[in-house]
């Protein structure tokens, strides 16, 4: 049987992990394709992206370009300067005056305030030099002087010239007689081309390189950290320096994203590269971000597609747990929700069917085991205590012989009454709590008679709960057991108290003396007792002597409570001996029933 098991569980497992396997799978495989697609549209956007970058950083260049072309025309529409090259005058004045208007020309056209702009030189065919410089000194002045000297021919529109090691760019333009036409001077704009190179870049990752290229290919302006071989292989990359298109291409052992584009006004070729790492680096930031949430999905989806098979084989589940259940004796429910499947539809009618013929012989069994607590009930109802019956009688006597009082005649009324309730529910297991009070009340009224006033009764009862349905007797024994073993050995007075009370969902009933009490708790130890049912009845139990133990109406009582109402209804009992004695039980407020308590 145990192989079985194993082999069953075996297929359930097998089951399971073949379906999770199978949409692992799929999932992966679908996921990974996702994947690729999305790294290839992200890429294709960062590309477009990065034109628009290289485009706009490219138009950047031709606005700085426009920006530094204007000052030619500021210079020529300024009158003062205007005059000044065109006269013959060498007054140190006139220099000073005219240096002042080209600074405060350039500074109202906020163009002196660019960070690139170094210096602002204009040389006249007459040998007449005048500047404004942010750095002046020889050196700037002997550079300029050298661009100056370099220039073979007039130059109508801007150009653009170097020198070695220098780091500065130099754009040069010859400045025309508005009436004439002959040259009046040359104008040159020193640009500082790491700042510029940085204002162009100042908005873009960092890594990003600008090369210029004159018209015949050659290097004007780029990074001062690439070789010679390198700026070679980069030119024969740019193979055509017109197109506008994206292309990789490496460059200090770094491939980059390179944009081509003309510089019209100058004649230059603009050059933008970007680094592919960058690219890539953007495309795994926002991949990552999809990778862990599909990674989220693959994991949710591959325990849900163990739910489901644990679901498809959930039929052999029930079916082994309840056949298990069965063997083990728990025959109280029937194997359901298994119709959609014919095979084990079919097993758990059968299963079904042999549950029901189980039930029957259980309930036969049940019933006879019911029949026998009856019985057992009854008998221990039957018993009344003759010794109190023998007190009584002789009382009577001794009150006869003394006088015919109405006394004598309400005592006889009370033992009938007694012994007319003894009799007509010596059958029943119940009593209303009005007729138990009523049989209460002719039993204390005949212990009074036999102790006069030594013996105050107090009676504490709800009202309207005579007709809840109580044990018989189950009050009548209490108040026997005060009487016996409490206040008739008690040399004084005593008082024996009766409450009933209605809780939430139980009557509550108590009696209580200031008898002798007890000198140790009885234990009654029912749960044994209910698990033999072949017990000798505790009230035929002797001492050796012939007598009934002691307690023994006490234990008969507590057995009747047990095997009608269960473990909750037993006696508890409170004992200090010469002080209080409480015993007290709770009763369901429903009639009891013939269930095993158990």
């Amino acid at each position: 049987m145990r192989q079985i098991f194993k082999k069953k569980r075996k297929l359930s497992s097998q089951t399971s992990l073949l379906i999770t396997i199978t949409i692992a799978v799929a999932l992966t495989v679908s996921a990974f394709l996702f994947c690729v697609k999305t790294y290839r549209e992200l890429t294709r956007n960062y590309q477009d992206l990065m034109i628009q970058e290289s485009n706009a950083t490219i138009s950047d260049i031709s606005r700085d370009i426009n920006s530094i072309d204007s000052i030619y025309r500021l210079l020529v529409s300024n009158n003062s300067i205007y005059d000044f090259m065109e006269s013959a005058s060498t007054e140190p004045s006139d220099f000073i005056w005219a240096e002042k208007q080209m600074s405060s020309v350039l500074i109202i056209n906020n163009i002196w305030e660019k960070n690139y702009l170094e210096s602002v030189f204009v040389f006249t065919p007459s040998g007449k030099e005048f500047h404004i410089a942010k750095e002046d000194s020889s050196l700037t002045q002997l550079a300029n002087t050298s661009v100056y000297k370099m220039l073979s021919a007039p130059s109508p529109t801007l150009s653009l010239y170097t020198l070695n090691q220098d780091g500065n760019l130099y754009f040069v333009r010859s400045i025309y007689n508005l009436t004439s036409g002959n040259v009046m001077g040359t104008m040159i704009v020193a640009v500082n081309e790491e700042k510029w190179s940085n204002s162009l870049t100042r908005n873009l990752t960092d890594g990003w390189r600008i090369f210029l290229f004159n018209d015949a290919f050659t290097l004007l302006s780029g990074s001062p950290d690439v070789t010679e071989p390198e700026i070679d292989a980069l030119k024969s990359s740019l193979t055509d320096p017109n197109r506008k298109k994206l292309e990789t291409i490496p460059l200090a052992s770094e491939n980059y994203l390179t944009l081509t584009n003309p510089i019209d006004l100058l004649d230059i070729t603009a050059t933008v590269m970007t680094p592919e790492a960058q690219l890539r680096s953007q495309v795994y930031n926002v991949m990552s971000s999809y990778i862990l949430v599909i990674f989220l999905i693959l994991l949710i989806s591959v325990l849900y597609s163990f739910v489901i098979s644990r679901f498809i084989n959930r039929p052999i589940a029930v079916m082994i747990r309840k056949i298990n259940a069965i063997s083990q004796g728990d025959y109280s429910k029937k194997i359901s929700g298994l119709e959609d499947y014919i095979e084990f539809y079919n097993l758990q009618t059968a299963i079904n069917d042999m549950l029901d013929q189980i039930h029957s012989y259980h309930d036969n069994l049940l019933e006879q085991k019911l029949l026998l607590k009856d019985s057992e009930i009854k008998t221990l109802q039957s018993q009344l205590n003759p010794h109190f019956l023998f007190n009584v009688l002789n009382t009577l006597a001794w009150k006869a012989e003394m006088a015919d009082n109405s006394e004598i005649s309400n005592m006889v009324i009370a033992i009938g009454e007694i012994l007319r309730s003894s009799t007509l529910y010596r059958t029943s297991n119940t009593i209303s709590l009005e007729e138990e009070l009523k049989f209460v009340h002719f039993y204390n009224y005949l212990q009074k008679m036999r102790f006069e006033d030594k013996i105050r009764v107090i009676e504490t009862i709800d009202p309207n709960i005579g007709n809840y349905q109580i044990p018989c007797f189950c009050i009548q024994s209490l108040v026997e057991n005060a009487y016996v073993h409490g206040l008739e050995p008690k040399p004084t007075d005593g008082i024996l108290q009766i409450t009933v009370k209605k809780r939430k969902d139980c009557l509550s009933i108590t009696v209580a003396d200031d008898g002798v009490g007890f000198q140790k708790i009885p234990d009654f130890t029912e749960d044994e007792s209910a698990q033999r049912p072949d017990t000798t009845p505790v009230s035929v139990l002797s001492d050796g002597s012939g007598q009934l133990h002691p307690h023994v109406g006490l234990k008969n009582l507590n057995r009747r409570l047990y095997l009608m109402y269960g473990r909750r209804s037993i006696l508890r009992i409170q004992s200090i001996p010469n002080q209080k004695t409480t015993i007290s039980f709770d009763l369901p407020l429903h009639l009891p029933t013939k269930e095993n308590p158990s």
